[in-house]
Parts: structure tokens; sequence; C-alpha cells
């Protein structure tokens, strides 16, 4: 199955000089970069303004994208070593003012009340929040994205294989921990 790449168009009628290409870009994958930013840096401020370096950087490098991928693949695998080079710094510091945390709490917990609309739902999101990095990352590119095990692979820097395993072994893991809360299930 061939899927078109929007992405691609558009930011080919970007390189063409038409500005609103831009802007389309962004609207069609900014609130997905965001969410899954948000992921790695528990902090949707950061996860905004790393989603917004990630615009940045394919708005003044568009030729640094060569189609090898998806645009899709290409900015969650840009929002992904964006997020990943902030957590590097901010492992040196550990202080947060508490009114900063009041306000993320907030934002976080209006995002998921829109993201999650059932009971069900939001203890399938708090257990898959509980799973490690690598699992957590696979199951929300290939579920909550619908990207395929190559696309995951060029973003998670792993081959085919590695992800179909770590994609088994993240069902397995959400699954037991889901049975262990006494959570009723359809099949993963």
């Amino acid at each position: 199955m061939i899927r078109s790449d929007r992405g691609g168009e558009l930011l080919e009628r970007f390189k063409n000089g038409d500005s609103d290409a831009l802007r389309e870009l962004i609207e069609l994958y900014g609130a997905s970069l965001t969410l899954f930013i948000q992921r790695y840096v528990n902090n949707m401020s950061i996860a905004e303004e790393l989603t917004a370096d990630t615009f940045c950087e394919i708005a003044v490098n568009p030729s640094k994208y060569r189609r090898e991928a998806s645009l899709k693949t290409y900015l969650f695998t840009v929002a992904k070593n964006k997020a990943a080079d902030y957590l590097k710094k901010q492992r040196k510091y550990k202080y947060v003012p508490i009114e900063d945390v009041a306000y993320e709490l907030c934002e976080t917990r209006q995002l998921e009340e829109w993201v999650v609309k059932d009971e069900q739902q939001r203890e399938l999101m708090t257990v898959l929040n509980e799973l490690t990095e690598d699992y957590r990352s696979v199951l929300y590119l290939l579920y909550f994205e619908e990207l395929s095990y190559e696309q995951i692979g060029r973003i998670l820097k792993k081959n085919v294989k590695q992800i179909k395993n770590l994609a088994y072994r993240a069902r397995l893991a959400l699954k037991g921990e889901l049975e262990r809360r006494g959570f009723v299930y359809e099949e993963l």
C-alpha cells in the first residue's frame, strides 16, 4: 500500500515560496509532535518549544529532508533528537519552582481530559506511561501515530526486527500490567 506523503508535498510547496505551506505543515503535525515530545520531557511548555524548534529547523534547512522516509517520520526523528538533547542538558538541574509544577499539572490534566475521554482510556494511559521509554515510544508511534515498523525504526534508530520485537514485548508488558490491575481489554 503506497501512501501519499502530504507533508512532503507541503514541504515542496514551502521550498517553492508558498509560506502558507509551512502553516499547513504545523497544523498537520504540530499537535502530534507536541504530544510525542511531551512524553519525553513531561512538560507541555517545553514540548511546545521543542515542537517549534523542530519546525524552525525544517523551515531554515528544508534541504536536510532527503525523502528517504516520509516527512512525518523525519519530523518525529528530529523531534525525538531535540527532546533527547534537551533532557541531556537538563540532567544537571533538578530545581523546579512550585508555580511551574502547578501550572504544568493543570495544563497536562486539561490535555489528558481532551485526549482521554473515558475511565478505561485513562487507565490505559496510566499504565502506558509506567512502561519503559522504549516500550512507551514504540506503542505510541505504532498505535497513536499509526506509523509503520520501518518508520518507527528510523525514529528510534533500530532495525525493523528490533522494532517488531520491542512492540511485541511492549504489548506483553502492557497486557500483563492491565491484567494485574483487573482491566478487561480487547486483544492488543
